[in-house]
């Protein structure tokens, strides 16, 4: 890699939460090296958004995030010698690069039988068994753990299917909840059954029913303090928020993620009082919306808060509702209520998306932030890599250009006659990839988001005129 590509700025941040992340996450991975080094608890290969964090706690499983560990590479600006070793093995580039760069490392590591030079914080520790999800989020999920499998023949994999049914205009999916929830149960309590397996003990339930409710409590406070953000100015942008999305991400169900959040919304709620925005004169207000990061080009987001641009709200890494919003069934059983809490958060846009014709959830959500929290403009990224988190942005902008309802503005046309105007709502598609920095140009990025702004400056002096 070229060493100008190596070279990075440490992102400015708009609040002490999101500055204390980078230690956290060095902490999280070095504790996962001294549980490896002990010996005295389990380890698991595993993947965020699977309803099983607090399932693997209660069983005093360590969690290895393995998507984690290739967005610290890519953040680091060092996943390249890992995804050419992976292409070395016959991987094409244009897969899941944070697929790569694991299987890129893994194979390092157990061809030297110790961990690869230099790899950032620590490197990647050899997991006990691996756990993968066939969801219909993300398909190298089901694939990653197996093709590691080449270089770990002797590490298990389970694999759990978590699906959500899928929206349907003409369709209630409650009439079908109790299918899918039958499911998903029988798949999380057969997760349960291997990592007794794996472990040689049994569950503790009323411990995983605390832990249960300490995710939950965390879940609601996560909401409540993201929404502290619809205040103008705006005290945190989006740039921060993926910090701030760790302990969500990687430790619920403890009670540092919980307490984690009550210092953010402490200090949002300061941060409102003074009117401190996370830009000095903010101008615009965007929506980020869709798409994983460049995760080493966050810098971008300090870029455009020099223009006078926020990011007040994001799709990406949040919780969509407080669990109490959610119509789902209530029960004393963690493992039924971890179920439900999966169909809730899936399915809690389908009934609104069904009352507009046309429409569907993922562009309800992005209306409702747009209205909630003043958006002028959309921004969105387009990994080439990531196909299924990434596939119809496109179209969404394009749904949304035909569903937002526009604001009439009176304007002074011709002869001094009124005429009615919209209010266009702009958008912008960033092109890189999540961690290989080889598909992303600065100077190209930075070109494009002038000539955005100068749109929203444009239509922002319209307006006032």
């Amino acid at each position: 890699m070229a060493e100008e590509q190596k070279k990075r700025k440490k992102r400015k941040t708009a609040t002490k939460a999101a500055a204390s992340i980078g230690p956290m996450v060095k902490e999280s991975i070095t504790s996962t090296i001294r549980a490896r080094e002990e010996g005295k608890q389990k380890i698991a290969y595993t993947f965020i958004v699977c309803q099983h964090d607090e399932i693997l706690r209660a069983m005093d499983i360590v969690p290895v995030w393995t998507e984690n560990y290739s967005g610290i590479c890519g953040a680091k600006r060092d996943a390249e010698r890992f995804l050419q070793r992976a292409e070395s093995l016959g991987f094409s580039r244009s897969l899941c690069t944070y697929a790569l760069c694991g299987l890129g490392f893994d194979q390092w590591r157990e061809e030297l039988g110790e961990m690869p030079p230099d790899a950032p914080w620590g490197g990647q520790v050899r997991p006990d068994f691996m756990i993968s999800s066939g969801q219909i989020l993300c398909d190298p999920r089901s694939k990653w753990y197996q093709a590691a499998q080449q270089f770990m023949p002797d590490v298990p994999i389970y694999n759990i299917d978590l699906p959500y049914p899928l929206f349907d205009p003409k369709r209630d999916h409650r009439e079908v909840w109790g299918y899918y929830h039958r499911y998903i149960v029988k798949e999380l309590r057969g997760l349960v059954s291997f990592l007794e397996e794996q472990t040689g003990k049994k569950m503790d339930y009323d411990r995983l029913r605390e832990l249960v409710d300490l995710g939950d409590r965390t879940w609601n406070l996560i909401h409540e303090t993201y929404e502290l953000r619809r205040a103008v100015p705006c005290p945190m942008g989006t740039g921060d928020a993926m910090n701030t999305m760790v302990p969500m991400c990687f430790m619920m169900g403890t009670q540092e993620a919980y307490d984690f959040y009550l210092d953010l919304n402490k200090e949002l709620k300061e941060k409102i009082a003074r009117g401190e925005g996370e830009v000095e004169e903010e101008k615009y207000r965007l929506l980020w919306g869709g798409g994983l990061p460049a995760w080493y080009a966050l810098n971008d987001f300090n870029y455009f808060n020099s223009k006078g641009a926020s990011f007040p709200a994001e799709t990406t890494y949040r919780m969509v509702v407080p669990l109490y919003e959610m119509d789902i069934p209530e029960t004393n059983d963690p493992i039924e209520h971890l179920a439900w809490r999966w169909l809730g958060y899936w399915t809690f846009w389908y009934e609104k998306a069904r009352k507009r014709p046309g429409s569907e959830p993922d562009v309800e959500r992005l209306i409702q932030y747009i209205e909630d929290y003043k958006i002028d403009g959309v921004v969105m990224h387009e990994a080439f890599s990531c196909r299924t988190w990434h596939v119809g942005l496109i179209w969404q902008l394009h749904q949304l250009a035909k569903i937002y309802k526009p604001i009439p503005v009176l304007v002074l046309g011709k002869e001094g006659k009124k005429e009615k105007k919209q209010r266009e709502l702009p958008s912008l598609v960033l092109e890189s990839d999540i961690i290989d920095i080889t598909s992303y140009s600065e100077v190209d990025t930075r070109n494009k988001i002038d000539a955005f702004i100068e749109t929203l400056e444009s239509l922002r002096r319209a307006r006032a005129a």
